[in-house]
């Protein structure tokens, strides 16, 4: 069973979809323990597997179209490959195939926020020979993230009636994030992107950052939090669906806390054990309302136990990273 690393008790929300056990089903494996572990029936037929979740209705293809050879005289190549649009409307799904799972850190697939976005961003790709254009921190121009993926991600699924609008005119843009030490080979990522069928309310992916910290070496824990004002939303009030957290290796633990006009205190996400080789999505049971006049707080921790530097924030795999990316409506 893969790993569900987000707190799914109650203490801190509850998710949709959650590979989660009750404590009834913790109690059998503990009496299984402690009666001697007994083999079972052998002729008892194998359970059915379930396959994993996968897109279905209108699926659409995006291809970087090349085995790309990454940069190795670095230990991190970021790439954005420009990608003609394959239609406008609302994307409600998605679901990454890295082509070389060795060298692939991250993909993000980013929408242009304007015309003169896309146009500056087909500008930076004529101006690099070679494919793609050299990318580090984003798509090098206003654009918003559409899919976000890293590794143990599958196929993903937004919030039922929602969707994030692309346009049919302007380029999408396919940022890679290639770990030159982690294998050898060439690179074709494919992302496939599940289109809605009707109207469905529009949605954002919006993140919130903790990057001002300075991790000492040679240390078993060591945290930063940071506080971000919702003051700057566009609007009175936000529904959150879900969240994508992310560090990078040497995380242990990251938490979101919403922080109240009133004084009061919610848990948004706790993953207690952070784990670089399984990031997912997390959906919630029931969305969060947060207003304008509220604050959100993001706490991550880290083992610095193997470094001999002071660790920073960076797009390396070797820098690190505190994050999280919420999925909002109106």
């Amino acid at each position: 069973m893969p790993p569900y690393l987000a707190d799914n008790s109650g203490s801190c929300q509850t998710y949709r979809d959650a590979r989660w056990l009750s404590d009834a089903e913790l109690a059998v494996f503990a009496d299984w323990v402690s009666g001697g572990m007994q083999e079972g029936d052998p002729t008892t037929p194998a359970p059915v597997i379930v396959p994993p979740d996968s897109l279905t209705g209108d699926v659409r293809t995006l291809d970087i179209g090349v085995d790309f050879a990454p940069n190795r005289t670095t230990s991190d190549d970021y790439r954005c490959f420009v990608i003609d649009s394959p239609g406008g409307g609302s994307v409600t799904g998605y679901e990454v195939h890295p082509g070389n799972a060795q060298i692939v850190h991250h993909v993000i697939v980013y929408e242009p926020a304007s015309d003169a976005a896309g146009a500056a961003i087909l500008r930076q790709d004529a101006a690099e020979a070679g494919p793609g254009y050299t990318c580090f921190g984003g798509a090098g121009a206003d654009a918003f993230p559409v899919v976000l993926w890293a590794p143990g991600g599958g196929a993903t699924s937004f919030p039922r009636g929602t969707g994030v609008e692309v346009s049919a005119t302007r380029p999408m843009v396919v940022q890679i994030h290639y770990n030159t030490l982690g294998g050898t080979g060439n690179d074709r990522t494919r992302v496939n992107l599940q289109y809605a069928s009707g109207s469905v309310i529009p949605a954002y992916i919006a993140p919130i950052v903790n990057s001002d910290f300075r991790l000492p070496p040679r240390m078993g824990s060591v945290a930063s939090s940071d506080t971000t004002a919702l003051s700057g939303l566009p609007v009175a009030s936000l529904r959150v669906y879900g969240s994508f957290p992310h560090m990078h290796t040497l995380g242990r633990s990251l938490q979101v806390d919403l922080m109240r006009a009133t004084g009061a205190e919610e848990c948004m996400i706790d993953v207690p054990y952070w784990d670089f080789n399984w990031q997912l999505a997390y959906w919630y049971q029931t969305p969060i309302r947060v207003n304008s006049a509220d604050s959100v707080r993001i706490t991550c921790n880290w083992d610095t136990t193997e470094r001999s530097d002071v660790v920073t924030w960076g797009e390396g795999t070797q820098d690190e990273m505190c994050l999280n990316f919420f999925y909002v409506s109106l």
